[in-house]
């Protein structure tokens, strides 16, 4: 872009505002094709930029314990601590008070990257903006240099040049019967791309007019234990029932967010709280704890409401008793 600029004889001090001017006309442009709604969250972030953020009440100051054979913190949003037995993973890690400067979180982070010790892995779902968080892998950058970072293939076009050591995994096909991707082990962790059903790119229209293909789920495997990282995703059955024979899963980490009318099974991007407890029952796992609400104002009048719906869903079924967990931002358990 700048070359083309001089070429056309701009002035060297002219082409930054110039830039910004296309970046504002493209946004605005993304404006127009998503209509009110749009609008509506640009109102509500902005209104909120002047608010404070909710503080977490008590946060943990002590993530990673020695006895601990599977714990998981969850941080907010996408990002999950885990830990299983000597091993620390980061799921779509996001500390920062804001995304790309225009939404900004409802509460605060549910730990303190301070009080984080050790990390061996973070794991990349897809490249949007509250996945994929820039602020947040330069300040991981800082305290664990050369850590591994996994992403699908597809997704090196979004990815800086961090100094982390990369892992491109290939993922699974678009072909609706190709349901695994590649499996790699990393520092004794067995990783695995697994399907998921949402869409790629940066900026939202970007993936949907180029096609952008780079999303998907994670099976994390170490010492006999399962753990499935369901990124972004819609629900197929068939994609969940084969995993569900495939896999033995002991925690799965499934979206319930962001939804408008939260009493539907989800849209052709998204699961809301009825399509995650399909993938649970699809998928078997023994214990199901929601992530991707709660932490920034999106499709609903309240962060939490798709909490709400799925606590009326599984009110008086006892056979969820055991099997979900819905835990507060901030908060850690023990599964092992």
């Amino acid at each position: 872009m700048k070359q083309l600029l001089l070429f056309f004889g701009i002035k060297k001090n002219d082409y930054i505002l110039i830039s910004k001017t296309i970046f504002y006309v493209f946004f605005l442009f993304i404006i127009a094709v998503n209509g009110c709604t749009t609008f509506r969250d640009i109102a509500k972030n902005i209104a909120l930029n002047f608010s404070e953020m909710k503080a977490v009440k008590s946060k943990v100051h002590n993530p990673v314990k020695d006895s601990v054979h599977l714990s998981m913190l969850w941080v907010g949003h996408a990002t999950v601590l885990l830990q299983m037995d000597d091993k620390v993973i980061l799921t779509d890690p996001f500390f920062t008070n804001n995304i790309a400067g225009i939404q900004k979180r409802v509460i605060e982070p549910g730990m303190d990257l301070d009080d984080l010790k050790k990390c061996d892995l973070i794991l990349i779902s897809h490249s949007h903006f509250d996945h994929l968080n820039y602020g947040t892998l330069g300040l991981l950058e800082d305290k664990f240099p050369e850590i591994d970072l996994v992403f699908p293939e597809g997704m090196e076009d979004f990815m800086p040049g961090f100094n982390f050591t990369f892992h491109r995994l290939r993922k699974a096909g678009l072909n609706d019967t190709v349901f695994i991707g590649e499996s790699r082990i990393i520092k004794g962790i067995k990783v695995t791309t697994v399907k998921a059903y949402h869409w790629g790119g940066r900026y939202g229209l970007d993936g949907l007019i180029w096609g952008y293909t780079a999303f998907c789920g994670y099976m994390i495997e170490y010492h006999g234990m399962t753990v499935y990282f369901a990124g972004d995703t819609a629900y197929d059955r068939y994609a969940f029932k084969y995993l569900g024979s495939k896999y033995s899963i002991d925690l799965a980490l499934i979206p319930i967010g962001p939804c408008k009318e939260c009493e539907k099974t989800g849209n052709v991007q998204h699961v809301y709280p009825k399509g995650a407890l399909k993938i649970l029952d699809d998928t078997k796992a023994r214990l199901f704890v929601p992530i991707h609400y709660g932490t920034l104002f999106e499709k609903s009048d309240t962060p939490d409401e798709p909490k709400f719906v799925l606590q009326d869903l599984i009110r008086n079924k006892p056979e969820y008793n055991d099997r979900v967990n819905i835990v507060e931002i901030g908060e850690q358990i023990v599964i092992k």
